[in-house]
């Protein structure tokens, strides 16, 4: 697939949907950009607000969403620029850059310096948001929130060639960073199986190298290891160039969530830089490769450096040189690093990328001990997603819409998979695994995380960011793949879809509805009305999820049902915000305590009338179950088996030499060998007591073959 064929297909999605949906394609497109951009950890809870207002001297204040990157201690401010045509590519040029980046700077200094209220209704959005923005940036810069500014310029047009600078200004003392995104870097971004990729030289920040020791580890080990000493002014330099994007991607979003800047560190920097390397934990950083001088003695170069303990330190090296606190200096300030390379190449597998993914994940558990970060924040590497992938792959979907065919929910086990299966087919296979694989069939993790929190009547999870929501999500799913893996099945993944189709079908509904006013709450209507829903059900009784199925859609009374819902939803998220921020509001237990608890409702009969036995549900899944145990059971034995009997005679050689087992575990490993050199397929219980018997020799620290 080459760029003119992506743009094609790009604005056609959006077209579709937009139809679909009752929507304008660049609406589909700023959702679907802001989307794909958090995916990637470029940004972190972006808020969709259209905001268009006249101000001073006519000036335009424009935006399409903001958020607050915590971790970075940035204000973020988001507009598109998007052009609904096929046949003309559209360029992005100098001036309009900075056109697009006035009119939402406009917007910041109206709402620090002046009165937004003067140029716009009362009840527009815009006043709260401009009382938050004040807020938040305050009077001085040792009392603001906010110590650097992000713009991004969002857009569908091709970069001119003539734009070689975007570098912009300090702004109210602070540093301001433009990021522009147009169709060559989506392209780019994701049509690989990777993120964008930190590289840089310690001499372009004023640095010669980083001293370091090389740890002597084994030849064996697949990763190098360094202890280093870090000049804390070239730390700061680099955070106060890339930001948050130097933070590992999960580590970002636990510290966004729960970090706060310590009191200490700053104390530190401020009155005793010279004791910085004694008091300071230090950092602790992975990175894919690393370069040296000449003479082997520095660091002199980074590829991919992540830093995955130690976020605060680094934040508050670079908050320290905003605020000009760092008055004696940091000449001598120094911080003890721990770095491992992972040697790894660009062009990775999806293997080598999990592969990847797990060794930094162990680094970071082991290293984040002052704030543990859960396994919940590492959910995206879980195998839960193997089997859900698996089960995508596996389930067709009914032909439904006259189509004489079944398709694929496409499970996306990996960002951007959908799009990189595409790369390499010529353009009637593409056009063949489109028809199977449909665009608005692919399911992401984040997606899913929002569909089931709602099913499971955690509404105010939803409306927090991805980062939060997926954290929940994953508590949950993890205690099932624990407790009763078997549950993941065919069933289950059906349901998963309905639970999408369900979420998508009631999001669309609203955005038609004659009472949703433009740029409402949609984000937080349709998890709260699922929510509601599902919290009237009778106890015994449940929705028709075959049904779903089967049709691919709702069916009429239950889509009528959930739209009532909707609106009394609606009414009563303004009223609880009480002329504030709904999405605020609806973050918090209490507001969705009280809303299901004394909202009074009651489901009609039309409704009632469609609902089945949740004796009828829980036999289907219990047959399902019992299929899917019966396969996994299977598909072990079979695992076993292919690895041979060569292997598990290595294996029993290598622990009976190594003298860590009992010697009943011993000959049960040298049995299996022999029963499988027989021809013979392991039972069930012989698995299930080798894998015990190989966890057993994990925990003692041997390493299969």
């Amino acid at each position: 697939m080459n760029i003119e064929e992506f743009r094609t297909q790009f604005i056609n999605d959006l077209r579709f949907k937009a139809e679909h949906e009752g929507t304008e394609p660049e609406t589909q497109f700023i959702e679907k950009t802001l989307e794909d951009l958090e995916d990637i950890g470029e940004l972190n809870d972006p808020i969709p607000m259209s905001v268009e207002i006249r101000g001073r001297r006519n000036r335009l204040m424009a935006f399409d969403a903001y958020g607050y990157d915590e971790a970075d201690g940035a204000l973020v401010m988001i507009t598109s620029d998007f052009t609904n045509e096929i046949d003309n590519s559209s360029t992005l040029t100098n001036s309009r850059i900075t056109e697009l980046f006035n009119h939402m700077l406009y917007f910041i200094d109206e709402a620090v310096n002046g009165n937004i209220s003067d140029y716009c209704d009362d009840s527009d959005p815009a006043i709260n948001i401009a009382k938050e923005f004040r807020k938040k940036i305050g009077k001085s810069m040792l009392t603001t929130e906010i110590v650097r500014f992000k713009f991004y310029i969002l857009s569908n047009s091709i970069l001119s060639k003539s734009v070689k600078n975007i570098t912009q200004e300090n702004y109210l003392d602070r540093p301001v960073e433009l990021c522009i995104w147009t169709l060559e870097r989506f392209f780019q971004t994701f049509s690989s199986n990777a993120s964008e990729i930190i590289e840089f030289d310690t001499q372009d920040f004023g640095c010669e190298g980083i001293q370091y020791l090389k740890a002597d580890l084994s030849s064996n080990t697949e990763y190098d290891a360094y202890m280093g000493i870090v000049p804390g002014k070239f730390l700061a330099d680099i955070y106060l160039k890339y930001g948050s994007k130097l933070l590992q991607g999960n580590v970002r979003a636990f510290l966004s969530i729960r970090g706060k800047v310590n009191k200490g560190i700053r104390d530190t920097i401020i009155n005793n830089p010279n004791s910085f390397f004694t008091y300071n934990n230090g950092i602790a950083v992975v990175a894919r490769s690393v370069g040296f001088s000449s003479d082997k003695l520095k660091i002199t170069h980074f590829k991919d450096l992540q830093i995955i303990n130690g976020g605060q330190t680094t934040a508050s090296l670079a908050n320290a040189i905003i605020k000009k606190e760092d008055k004696n200096g940091m000449d001598n300030l120094f911080v003890p690093m721990k770095l491992t390379v992972l040697n790894v190449d660009d062009d990775m597998s999806e293997e080598q990328v999990e592969k990847y993914n797990s060794i930094t994940k162990k680094i970071s558990q082991c290293a984040n001990t002052q704030n543990p970060v859960n396994d919940a924040d590492f959910f995206s590497n879980h195998p839960f997603h193997v089997l859900m992938e698996q089960l995508s792959r596996k389930v067709m979907a009914p032909p439904v819409n006259g189509n004489p065919y079944q398709t694929i929910w496409f499970y996306e086990r990996s960002r951007g998979k959908w799009e990189q299966e595409q790369m390499k087919l010529t353009p009637s296979q593409r056009k063949k695994f489109c028809e199977m694989h449909p665009k608005n069939q692919v399911i992401k993790k984040e997606k899913l995380a929002k569909c089931l929190n709602s099913v499971y009547m955690n509404p105010n999870q939803v409306c927090q960011s991805s980062a939060i929501n997926f954290s929940k999500f994953a508590t949950i799913i993890e205690n099932m793949y624990d407790e009763h893996k078997d549950n993941i099945n065919e069933v289950f993944f059906k349901k998963c879809v309905c639970s999408v189709i369900l979420f998508d079908t009631l999001d669309s509904l609203i955005g038609k509805a004659s009472w949703y006013p433009k740029g409402g709450n949609k984000a937080q209507i349709t998890p709260y009305t699922i929510a509601k829903f599902f919290s009237l059900l009778p106890s015994k009784k449940d929705i028709d999820w075959l049904t779903i199925w089967n049709k691919q859609t709702l069916y009429p009374e239950l889509a009528e049902e959930l739209l009532k819902i909707a609106y009394i939803t609606h009414n009563y998220l303004n009223e609880a915000a009480g002329g504030g921020i709904v999405r605020t509001i609806s973050r918090t237990l209490n507001v969705w305590s009280t809303y299901r608890d004394d909202v009074k409702y009651e489901l009609s009969d039309e409704f009632c009338a469609t609902l089945v036995s949740k004796d009828e549900t829980k036999s289907i899944e219990a047959s399902a179950k019992r299929s899917h145990k019966f396969n996994s059971n299977i598909d072990i034995a079979v695992e076993v088996f292919k690895l041979g009997a060569t292997y598990w005679a290595k294996v029993y050689a290598d622990i009976l030499n190594e003298n860590i087992l009992s010697f009943g575990d011993v000959e049960f490993i040298r049995s299996i060998s022999n029963y499988i050199a027989k021809g013979n397929l392991p039972s069930a219980s012989q698995c299930k007591r080798l894998a015990k018997i190989v966890t057993k020799a994990e925990d003692k620290g041997f390493i299969m073959p």
